[in-house]
This record gives C-alpha cells, sequence and structure tokens, in this order.
C-alpha cells in the first residue's frame, strides 16, 4: 500500500522539478535575449498591447489615434512598464516603426514617447492575398536585415506578422528578438524577452 502512496509523490516531486526547470530555462533565455539587445544592433518585434474592445486592431485611417484611447488599462499599463524595463536595462533603441493600428502606434507613444515612432506600413495585418502578403513580408525582411544600427530597431506589428516573419508564435507580453543571418538574406531569432 505504501508504495502505491509513494510513487504518486515521486511523480509529482518530478513534475514540480520539470516545471521549475521550465522556468529556469525562460528565465535564463529571457537574459540571454535582454544581454543580446544591451550590446545593440538586433531587431525587437513586439505586439501592441491589449486593446479596450471599442476599436478593432485592424487599420481604419479614419481614427485619429491620439484622440482615441484604444489600450485597456492593463495594456496601458504594460505599455508604460516596456519602456522602463528598456531604460532600466539600459537598451537603446535607435529607431521604432509601428504599423497603423491605434494600439501599436499607442504602445509605441507610451512605451518610448522620447524616441519617435515612424509609421511603417508593410507592419499593417497582413492581407489575405499570398502575393501581397510575401511581398510585404518581403519588405519587413529587408528592413531587418539592412539594419545596422549601434541601438536597436523596434517594431511594433502584430502576432501573425511575428510568427510569418520567425516562426514563433509570441505571448501578449513577449518580444522576439532577431537579427540577419550570416547570409544576410534571412531573419534569425536571436532570443526571446518575456515580460511577465
Amino acid at each position: 500500500m505504501s508504495r502505491l502512496l509513494i510513487h504518486p509523490l515521486r511523480v509529482h516531486m518530478l513534475a514540480l522539478a520539470l516545471s521549475a526547470l521550465a522556468f529556469l530555462s525562460t528565465a535564463e533565455a529571457t537574459d540571454a535575449a535582454w544581454a543580446r539587445v544591451q550590446r545593440g544592433g538586433y531587431t525587437i518585434l513586439m505586439q501592441g498591447a491589449d486593446v479596450s474592445g471599442t476599436l478593432s486592431p485592424t487599420v481604419d485611417h479614419s481614427v485619429d489615434c491620439s484622440a482615441t484611447q484604444t489600450l485597456s488599462d492593463r495594456g496601458r499599463q504594460l505599455a508604460q512598464k516596456l519602456g522602463a524595463r528598456f531604460a532600466a536595462r539600459g537598451v537603446r533603441i535607435d529607431r521604432i516603426l509601428t504599423s497603423s493600428t491605434c494600439n501599436a502606434r499607442e504602445t509605441a507613444r507610451l512605451s518610448f514617447g522620447s524616441i519617435p515612432a515612424r509609421i511603417f506600413k508593410p507592419l499593417d495585418p497582413l492581407p489575405a492575398d499570398d502575393a501581397a502578403k510575401a511581398a510585404e513580408l518581403e519588405k519587413i525582411r529587408v528592413l531587418i536585415t539592412g539594419f545596422k544600427g549601434s541601438g536597436n530597431l523596434v517594431m511594433l506589428t502584430d502576432r501573425a506578422n511575428i510568427t510569418a516573419l520567425t516562426g514563433v508564435t509570441p505571448r501578449p507580453t513577449e518580444a522576439v528578438v532577431v537579427i540577419a543571418n550570416e547570409e544576410g538574406e534571412a531573419v534569425h531569432v536571436a532570443g526571446r524577452i518575456i515580460f511577465d
């Protein structure tokens, strides 16, 4: 009888140990990605923060994003924390590009207010047409592979674009750090930063 009780306990302990290792490896991976971006020369792909539900994250050129609050309270808090974390770690940002969506633009403003953000249309939600989608992704890749700053390039886009570029489906509170591969033609995932 005691043997049956010990076995589930051992399984439970093993599961706890594996969970702790997964957490540590995520934390270590995040620390390694922070170390990379502290050196500069990388592109940091991020999603816009949580939307309030009052506007669709699709592009609406009739909306004045500066006069409309599109982020939820949690989204605004997260956006402000993002900028503080980059500043606290001494990460230099050379350039910020966003999609036309209000949530991406507001996230950029709240996170990196002292650095002007520029809209880069290829970061908008991907078109349904495969050829148009490939063309937009190629424009983003060309910009990433051509970036040679001493700081970093931040791109605020949506999850589908990040996944299409990198193969990574990021969490809402995650950045994917990329750089040109050695041949300079494609994008290489150099790390992931988990913010929460």
